[in-house]
């Protein structure tokens, strides 16, 4: 028993150097990635309390918040260079591939087999016309609609190459505007009165034990 204990152990070790080398990678292809993956966990982990999901699903939701752009890792340079507002088509294609890459990276390992979805639609819209695969509302998974409203807000309130971050007030109306076409509007309202009473995130430094810990919860294990 405490043999199987130990290699359970070992194989968790492995797989979270494996995912903080990710995360390496990330920030060394793009730093704005990097410290958006960490932003869109909070939000989403704060949305996902104030709806009454469980510590575990807080976890999870967190995880795929964290994770949720890991498949441009495998993207062009052109892709973080470009300062136009829309994409070529070419660039736009390969974009819409980044979900199914970051499925892709993490299904193997065990523990975060219930994040794996949360990666994978979290482009998928309230009415079909997301991708990669077209899912209407009820075919989404609540945690991948979460992280969706997460990602839109963090995107729309910072800086970006493309463009400067705007209010809360902007992003809560775009977020209003897509409700039944792109986001689950109970939980576009219940964020909103998440953020109206405990505000955005001011601080855009990356927590390095944010992962760490979220990951190590997953694999069940202390991170001591």
């Amino acid at each position: 028993m405490q043999q199987s204990v130990n290699i359970r152990k070992r194989l968790c070790e492995q797989h979270l150097q494996i995912l903080s080398g990710i995360c390496r990678a990330v920030g060394e292809k793009d730093q704005y990635t990097q410290a958006h993956g960490y932003r869109v966990s909070l939000y989403a982990m704060r949305l996902a309390r104030r709806l009454g999901c469980s510590p575990e699903e807080v976890r999870n939701v967190g995880i795929g918040g964290l994770f949720h752009d890991v498949g441009k890792l495998a993207l062009s340079d052109r892709i973080f260079t470009n300062r136009e507002t829309h994409l070529p088509s070419d660039l736009e294609q390969e974009v819409r591939c980044h979900p199914l890459i970051g499925a892709a990276l993490l299904k193997d390992i065990d523990f975060l087999k219930p994040v794996v979805d949360f990666v994978l639609f979290h482009h998928e819209q309230e009415d079909g016309n997301g991708y990669p695969f077209g899912l209407r509302a009820g075919e989404i998974p609540p945690g991948a609609k979460i992280v969706s409203i997460a990602d839109c807000f963090d995107a729309v309130t910072t800086d970006r190459p493309y463009q400067k971050g705007q209010s809360a007030a902007t992003a809560y109306q775009i977020l209003r505007e897509g409700c039944r076409r792109f986001f689950c509007e109970e939980y576009v309202e219940t964020f909103i009165e998440e953020i109206e009473e405990n505000g955005i995130i001011q601080d855009t430094c990356l927590d390095p034990l944010l992962a760490d810990e979220l990951v190590r919860s997953a694999a069940g294990f202390s991170a001591r």
